[in-house]
């Protein structure tokens, strides 16, 4: 009997959390292990323990390693926080305007908002990208930019 495990299975845990030392799954290193070889990792648990804010000692060597089933949930809480910040701000600027509209032109005006203000976010997070690779980081990071 051999301890082979079986092909197309991916191991849960494959590298150590730089922080607490526990075992955690980085996509990026299972996808390409070379990549990881000179980078630390933090556990979505220390992640989250410094409230989404890596020291700046090493958050230009770091992978914030989150596991599959929690990306959606982080990313569901992201659009509620913009989308609750961007509505303020329209709603700041333009009170009076909206108050005076009929519920249909304002069914319109939000509908349309929404979608200019996903496309602006979307052609701003493509900017960034393209400028990441343009310098030659083609890792991904959370929460920080390149400098």
């Amino acid at each position: 009997m051999t301890s082979e495990k079986p092909e197309g299975k991916k191991e849960n845990n494959n590298v150590k959390c730089s922080f607490c030392g526990n075992d955690t799954f980085c996509d990026q290193c299972q996808t390409d292990s070379a990549k990881g070889t000179n980078m630390e990792h933090v556990c979505y648990d220390c992640y989250q323990g410094m409230n989404g804010v890596l020291p700046d000692n090493v958050k230009d060597k770091t992978h914030v390693c989150i596991p599959p089933e929690k990306i959606a949930e982080s990313f569901q809480q992201f659009i509620n926080d913009v989308t609750a910040r961007a509505f303020m701000e329209l709603w700041n600027a333009e009170k009076k305007k909206l108050k005076e509209m009929s519920r249909q032109d304002l069914a319109q005006t939000s509908f349309f908002e929404g979608a200019r203000f996903m496309f602006d976010f979307m052609q701003r997070m493509s900017k960034q990208e393209e400028h990441r690779h343009e310098e030659g980081h083609e890792h991904k990071h959370e929460e920080h930019k390149h400098e």
